[in-house]
């Protein structure tokens, strides 16, 4: 009798920080989405969105339904600016996920567009 071979899910979470709020998206390696809030959705208003406390909790909430989906690994990247950045990185290490990657996926200015022309007085 052939026994199958137990693997371990992997998933990646994508935390976008912004100025006013936090968005915290899991998907497995295909891309598609398993669970995604905002610190929004859970009940933070005006300018506790933003806060390093709502990213935390934010994320938090998302890896108890890695818990509950039995995903061990994760893949994590981070995208935008702000505080929240390393709050939502110290709930993560505190749980014990296996991390196989962390990226910065923000997105760099690298001269852009022409700029307009200087205003002549």
């Amino acid at each position: 009798m052939l026994k199958k071979k137990v693997t371990a899910k992997t998933g990646i979470l994508f935390i976008s920080t912004t100025l006013n709020n936090t968005f915290v998206n899991l998907t497995d390696l295909e891309g598609n989405t398993l669970c995604c809030l905002s610190s929004g959705s859970l009940g933070f208003k005006g300018s506790k969105k933003s806060s390093s406390y709502a990213a935390q909790t934010t994320t938090e909430k998302v890896l108890e339904f890695c818990q509950s989906q039995s995903i061990e690994k994760l893949i994590i990247k981070f995208r935008g600016v702000g505080y929240a950045k390393d709050a939502s990185l110290k709930s993560v290490l505190q749980r014990n996920f296996q991390i196989l990657q962390i990226e910065e996926t923000t997105q760099r200015a690298f001269n852009g567009c022409r700029q307009k022309k200087k205003r002549r007085v």
